[in-house]
């Protein structure tokens, strides 16, 4: 088939060079359709199983497949097609360029690269047929945003694959050291409402703004300050205004002003407990001020990755980790993935992959070609593991 790679660099090079930058950054649907297309050739030019999955109103998943034998685990590797925004970067963000051993590109660290390396691994895997497992890859759909992909596979899709993976290691750059819990994610903003007026005579009006000034302090003071949470892996719950926007015009008082925050939810917490802790501070300043409008919406929320470690898989993976190099020993993100779905799903879960996270979503975001090609014989040997 046409672009049909050579080596594990040329396949990273040229999914770098198809631009899937998610939808609900660019407003454009079908961000992943083109990735997926081509993966999905290519794996059935390779003498694989290729599947789309339909993620309804979004776009698809690509299930890629080897059954080697029956009555063994299926062992899945997940990643995402999807990438941040593009703008801002220091070169040409879909280039692919190869410089000073590093493969360059939006999406050449952070997912591409464990795309690559997984799928470049079955394929000399399905070349040798030795393998003790059967494997799957799972590619999905919206993982910088809203997680679409991750939660129609748990929710829609896994009934009907015909398997239960044994556990999925869920490719993400983490310099191939092992993620076994992480954060979850609460987003959501805070709204005041005032009275517009013109700006001559301001007094006629209430500026939105100047209430929402009173709402943050109090949220840094009484919200975020005083969170307490923490997990041994993880670290501290942390919490971020990180978006404001308000007024219509400079010549008027605002009648409107919306913050948006973002909550790191720790393992042994609710996402769903967070929006009625910040209600309760709101209930305080409409207490002192009745004639204060405020409420808080909820706009995405993602369960923390929180599991048993001493399940079966997890540490056989841990194990093969340490008989194929250092830095085997388990650790816990800030960062959230497409894990909380799969572990809601029942699923164990390890977070592993080539690259490292500081590249992510950077303007210089790159991926070492030697970090590559050990990804590759890593899950390689992942693959071939006897998993009890």
């Amino acid at each position: 088939m046409k672009n049909n790679p050579s080596s594990v660099k040329e396949l990273l090079q040229h999914l770098v060079r198809i631009p899937s930058v998610n939808r609900f950054i660019t407003g454009k649907t079908g961000a992943e359709e083109d990735v997926a297309a081509y993966l999905k050739d290519l794996s059935i030019s390779w003498g694989l199983n290729a599947q789309l999955l339909d993620v309804p109103g979004i776009g698809h998943n690509l299930l890629i497949t080897k059954k080697f034998k029956s009555g063994v685990p299926w062992i899945m590797f997940a990643s995402h097609m999807d990438t941040v925004s593009a703008e801002g970067m220091a070169f040409e963000p879909f280039c692919g360029e190869e410089k000073n051993g590093r493969i360059l590109g939006r999406g050449s660290c952070d997912d591409k690269g464990s795309i690559a390396a997984s799928l470049w691994a079955l394929k000399q895997a399905a070349a040798e047929d030795t393998c003790g497992n059967n494997i799957a890859i799972l590619l999905t759909v919206d993982e910088e945003q809203q997680r679409h992909g991750a939660a129609a596979f748990s929710k829609i899709q896994l009934p009907d694959i015909g398997f239960k993976p044994a556990g999925v290691i869920v490719a993400e750059p983490t310099s191939l050291k092992p993620i076994v819990s992480h954060a979850g994610i609460a987003h959501f903003s805070v709204i005041t409402r005032g009275k517009a007026a013109h700006a001559s005579n301001p007094s006629n009006g209430r500026s939105a703004i100047h209430d929402m000034m009173n709402v943050m302090e109090s949220l840094e003071n009484d919200y975020i300050a005083k969170l307490t949470a923490s997990d041994p892996l993880c670290g501290r719950a942390r919490c971020s205004i990180n978006m404001i926007n308000g007024g219509r015009q400079v010549n008027a008082v605002p009648d409107e002003c919306v913050i948006q925050v973002d909550r790191r939810v720790m393992p042994g917490e609710d996402p769903a407990s967070i929006l009625p802790a910040v209600e309760n501070i709101l209930a305080r300043l409409r207490n002192a001020d009745p004639s204060l409008q405020v409420e808080v919406r909820p706009l995405f929320s993602d369960n923390p990755l929180s599991q048993d470690l001493n399940c079966p898989f997890i540490k056989n993976v841990l194990d093969c980790l340490e008989k194929s190099g250092p830095d085997a020993g388990p650790t816990g993100a800030q960062f959230a993935t497409d894990a909380g779905a799969f572990s809601g799903a029942g699923l164990p879960c390890v977070v592993l992959g080539p690259g490292e996270d500081t590249e992510a979503h950077t303007a210089n975001e790159s991926i070492g070609i030697n970090e590559l090609e050990h990804g590759v014989k890593v899950f390689g040997a992942l693959m071939m593991r006897r998993y009890i």
